[in-house]
């Protein structure tokens, strides 16, 4: 399964590149209180830090979705990234298992743990040989 389309891993991280940026990272800098309530969050009234918050992760993913764009081109580079999703995506899978054993997220980011696994599955892969 790890690098069973190891082939089609460029085109993979163009894909997720473009996904993660129009669905994560500029809706999270640029429009960082109507995407949290798209996910169903109820926005505080004290709301800079939470925007704050938003804005900076949505920085983040933006930088590591542009660099998706790059890698392809440096061979060498490439499992370096794709370790670098795993862990991310990892992270994230176990940060929503955590906070749906607590209740304390919206459904909508308890349904998305099945989407962190499914990315955590692809990654696999699409790992570079």
């Amino acid at each position: 399964m790890i690098g069973l389309l190891a082939s089609y891993s460029n085109i993979y991280l163009y894909i997720l590149g473009v996904t993660m940026l129009a669905g994560y990272g500029l809706p999270l800098i640029f429009l960082p209180k109507q995407w949290a309530r798209f996910f169903g969050w109820k926005i505080p009234e004290e709301k800079e830090l939470a925007v704050f918050l938003a804005q900076s992760l949505g920085i983040l993913l933006t930088i590591i979705s542009f660099y998706a764009f790059f890698v392809p081109g440096s061979p060498e580079v490439k499992p370096f990234f794709f370790n670098l999703l795993l862990t991310i995506i990892g992270g994230m899978t176990i940060l929503h298992v955590y906070a749906a054993i607590r209740k304390v997220q919206p459904k909508m980011e308890t349904w998305e743990i099945l989407l962190w696994i499914i990315l955590f599955i692809m990654t696999l892969s699409f790992y570079p040989s």
